[in-house]
């Protein structure tokens, strides 16, 4: 995809060719805020004047692309150490301390990293890696076998039916999507929060190995809780997924408008407008992600206690950094895991580890503003 917009933005000939029609051929959040800001780079109103001029243009365009897929790749492994330690508070139901503030994790942090090093806070990395390249892959397989559309553009269809249309084959593409990938994120979950301190972490082929035991019901559980059936996890995992990616949508658009208009993107066709376009889309990207994470948190410590339950994972001590906590519930699905959930842990219990949501986004706020003088945005 990046080569195809640079091989148009560079190109030492005076006439422009006009490229065939290639759809998108990915759908990951990552991704499709990648594909808005790489479109503009290619903008068909930027008319060429003489060579010279051209092509420093392009290569400003180039540079402020590659600003921004840098800055979206930097605040997202800055911020993986942070989504491991959240996902260790919202599973641990023991846990005396929720830590919704993020000055509560501050403690436990140090003594984790004192105890087992930094890459504690890497542990699944890999498996998370391999989970969004095959839902990426997935996406891509479905979309050329069913012929769903591959983007959500909002705003650009002709018509209101059009757009249902469109917004309801998204959908669907995102649910079959979550539906064949989901024994890989629920193997994924458990290398996220499984503790280093046993030394128990296991090689991509058992990765690979466990998630299809639990496709075929042979995983084995030693008295750590109940396993759910897989299928009982189906309906959940997909409604959550959805939701989340339909959340995230709506607000990216939304905030997108907001921005165009705030810097009156839309009346401007020069190269200053193109850097405009960069740091709007990195700060509507960063927003709706953080709205959408603050409002499903609940829905999500939900899932993620649902998959975990019976999988023999043992996590670190999130109230002192101190020792291990094997995980032993006994929900019998999703209604019975909120439920018990409030009434054992109170409605503070489903935020959890919501300070290190906090964390893990102000982290990300500062490598947003860090990139905007080069972007040469006025507020």
């Amino acid at each position: 995809m990046v080569f195809y917009h640079f091989v148009g933005m560079i190109g030492e000939s005076e006439e422009r060719h006009e490229p065939t029609h290639v759809e998108n051929p990915v759908l990951s959040d990552d991704q499709v805020f990648l594909s808005n800001i790489a479109k503009h780079v290619d903008d068909k109103d930027l008319k060429r004047t003489h060579a010279p001029q051209e092509r420093s243009d392009n290569l400003g365009r180039i540079s402020g692309f590659a600003v921004g897929v840098g800055s979206l790749y930097l605040q997202e492994a800055l911020g993986y150490p942070l989504v491991v330690l959240r996902h260790q508070c919202q599973v641990n139901h023991s846990a005396i301390k929720y830590h919704i503030q993020p000055f509560s994790l501050f403690r436990v942090i140090g003594r984790i990293n004192h105890r087992q090093g930094v890459s504690a806070f890497w542990k699944g990395w890999g498996s998370s890696c391999i989970v969004k390249g095959v839902t990426i892959l997935t996406e891509v397989a479905i979309c050329e076998i069913l012929h769903l559309s591959r983007t959500n553009d909002h705003g650009k269809v002709k018509s209101n039916k059009t757009s249902k249309m469109t917004i309801i084959s998204h959908e669907i593409l995102k649910g079959i999507s979550l539906l064949l990938t989901l024994p890989l994120y629920s193997a994924a979950l458990s290398d996220t929060i499984q503790t280093l301190a046993m030394d128990t972490q296991r090689s991509i082929f058992g990765f690979i190995k466990d998630a299809a035991l639990r496709v075929t019901g042979n995983y084995m559980t030693r008295g750590y809780g109940r396993l759910l059936p897989f299928y009982s996890l189906i309906v959940p995992s997909i409604l959550y997924g959805v939701l989340r990616f339909s959340i995230k949508s709506f607000l990216s658009f939304f905030l997108v408008k907001l921005y165009n208009n705030k810097y009156k993107i839309d009346k401007e066709t020069n190269n200053k407008r193109i850097q405009k376009v960069y740091y709007t889309e990195l700060m509507s990207n960063l927003l709706s992600s953080l709205f959408t994470e603050i409002l499903i948190f609940p829905f999500e410590t939900v899932i993620i206690r649902l998959h975990v339950q019976g999988t023999r994972t043992i996590i670190d001590d999130t109230d002192k950094g101190i020792g291990v906590v094997p995980l032993c519930t006994n929900y019998t699905g999703m209604v019975d895991c909120f439920g018990t959930i409030k009434r054992e842990e109170g409605f503070a219990g489903l935020y959890k580890g919501f300070g290190a949501l906090i964390l893990q986004y102000c982290i990300q706020a500062v490598i947003v503003k860090a990139a905007k003088p080069l972007y040469s945005v006025e507020t």
